[in-house]
């Protein structure tokens, strides 16, 4: 990940945030600043008129929404537009955005933790698979193709073809990133949440109940959890009824606009 995206992660996550020094720590990030100036001015905010200054987008938008084009956009540098059998690299990482949405929208709801640490979370879970598809093109396609026509879980294809699977690199990574320690637990276990620290199980719920919807959803690539089932007792740990599952998902497509202008 840049160094100024960490940086600017970091600043975002301070309530005393100097919105001057953030200010100039984007400015030095030339890509960045113009996916903020084009976030700001697509059809999510709808302004009448078009904002030409950087500094009037970052006031505008605040500091959550700066914080979550910084993320996805930084995320989006891994995910170059490779074939993994019917699906993309840019699948991958429309996945990860869906989650981090969903995942922002049932913490919100359930009230059991800073839904930004949940989009956060949400937005990495998923940061092994993006590695491996990358750095490992012809191994990743025959993990995608075998996935697509068996009925074997994605990890255990993985752990067939690579030795290890998406979740345990990505653990590995989020640990040489020094990330907070509860998105390297959503990174390892957001397929298992049970097996997770008790401290962090909640947060793996979250992710794990987000991951499920936004493959039903259909948004990006669905084979890693296409065969999840969210139970009642998941649901009610996680202090979520299906009507919330409907509701949130009901409200996705519009929450994507920012992300995938």
């Amino acid at each position: 990940m840049p160094e100024s995206a960490i940086r600017i992660l970091r600043m975002t996550r301070d309530p005393n945030c100097n919105s001057a020094q953030l200010l100039k720590l984007i400015e030095q990030d030339a890509a960045l600043s113009a996916r903020i100036m084009k976030a700001v001015n697509s059809s999510f905010y709808a302004l009448q008129t078009k904002m030409t200054r950087l500094d009037r987008a970052v006031a505008f938008m605040g500091l959550r929404a700066v914080k979550e084009v910084t993320l996805s956009s930084s995320i989006s540098g891994f995910c170059n537009d490779i074939a993994l059998g019917s699906f993309s690299g840019r699948d991958l990482w429309d996945h990860c955005v869906g989650v981090a949405i969903l995942a922002r929208e049932l913490a919100v709801r359930s009230q059991t933790m800073d839904s930004e640490d949940a989009f956060l979370a949400g937005m990495l879970h998923d940061v092994g698979l993006l590695l491996a598809a990358q750095s490992e093109i012809q191994r990743s396609r025959m993990v995608f193709q075998e996935a697509e026509t068996h009925s074997a879980p994605f990890t255990k294809v993985e752990q067939k073809v690579y030795g290890f699977d998406h979740c345990e690199l990505g653990e590995r990574l989020s640990q040489n990133w020094n990330l907070p320690e509860y998105v390297t637990c959503v990174v390892r276990w957001h397929h298992q949440p049970e097996d997770a620290p008790e401290e962090y199980k909640r947060f793996c719920r979250h992710v794990f109940i987000a991951d499920s919807i936004c493959c039903e959803a259909k948004v990006g690539c669905p084979l890693t959890c296409g065969r999840q089932a969210i139970s009642d007792q998941a649901l009610e740990m996680a202090r979520l009824t299906r009507q919330t599952l409907v509701d949130v998902a009901a409200k996705l497509p519009i929450l994507l606009r920012l992300h995938f202008t």
